[in-house]
């Protein structure tokens, strides 16, 4: 990635996979009322790895190599499939059973700034400014409008709309934490990539959601198991494939910045067909957010096109 920034196509990979994750919030609201958190993580997951597998059969797509320089790979999918897959799905699950989907996505706003900071020690080029400190904080001073200060004096407590919110805040690092080890694993085929991470999240999620949830399967409505299994084609697989993609074309941080949108189309959808009243302080929230959302991303940008600039 150099001083000419992303180029067409990772923008419009990035408002698509906005679309996909900002819908995704809405759809979960609704089947979570009927599946348990994990059940429908795991579920989800089982689903995208039945499509991926199939995709990759069908093309031939390679799997990363067992053994050797693959092994490496295989520790990176296993990482990202438990801590950037099932447990930030997981978590989100059961941030939607307390509170508004609009609320969970908006929670997922400031990822771009800890992707910022993950990177400035972990991905060469990535460098933290000023104005990136700038919008750290404006967006840290906007989630904590949205949670209210009397929130923090219940830390520690049971109420479970803080908790809902404090699941969201882990899902939102966990996807920091995941876009940056992906990047480290170097050039990857996406799609056989996001069959082995995928898959690895639905060989360990499917039995431990058995085990934890015990679920009855056969309860679950035709239309519960549809969104699951929509969820899993949509905003897992397809969402895995583009993510990669992302990765390589532009990097962590610009990939993370698909959290600018997320919380629009969040709330969007929410209002629009789930009825979900908005918080009073969304407004005033959001726009700290985002404005510092956009001075870390492009506020700090020191990508000079000199023979002496840092390259990814």
């Amino acid at each position: 990635m150099t001083g000419a920034g992303p180029g067409l196509r990772a923008w419009a990979l990035l408002l698509l996979l906005g679309l996909i994750f900002g819908s995704s919030f809405m759809f979960t609201n609704i089947v979570v009322r009927e599946i348990p958190p994990l059940t429908l993580a795991a579920f989800r997951l089982a689903f995208a790895a039945a499509l991926l597998f199939a995709a990759v059969a069908a093309t031939g797509a390679r799997l990363p190599r067992i053994g050797g320089a693959g092994g490496r790979l295989w520790a990176i999918a296993a990482f990202s499939a438990l801590f950037g897959t099932l447990l930030p799905f997981w978590l989100i699950s059961w941030s939607q059973v307390h509170i508004p989907s609009a609320l969970t996505a908006l929670l997922m706003a400031p990822m771009p700034m800890v992707s910022l900071i993950l990177s400035h020690f972990l991905i060469k080029g990535e460098r933290m400014t000023a104005p990136r400190i700038a919008g750290f904080f404006a967006g840290f001073i906007g989630v904590a409008l949205l949670i209210g200060p009397e929130a923090f004096g219940m830390i520690g407590g049971w109420d479970f709309r803080l908790l809902g919110q404090l699941a969201s805040l882990g899902a939102m690092l966990c996807y920091a934490l995941n876009g940056i080890v992906l990047k480290r694993a170097g050039p990857v085929d996406p799609l056989g990539m996001s069959a082995a991470v995928i898959g690895v999240g639905a060989l360990v999620g499917v039995p431990l959601a058995l085990w934890v949830e015990a679920p009855d399967l056969g309860a679950f409505s035709a239309t519960s198991w549809a969104l699951a299994a929509a969820l899993g084609l949509g905003a897992t697989a397809m969402a895995q494939i583009i993510m990669l993609a992302l990765l390589a074309l532009a990097g962590p941080p610009f990939l993370a910045s698909v959290n600018y949108q997320v919380p629009l189309w969040a709330a969007a959808f929410g209002v629009f067909f789930l009825g979900e009243a908005l918080d009073p302080a969304f407004p005033l929230a959001m726009g700290l957010i985002l404005a510092g959302l956009a001075l870390a991303q492009f506020g700090g940008r020191r990508r000079a096109a000199s023979p002496g600039a840092a390259r990814d």
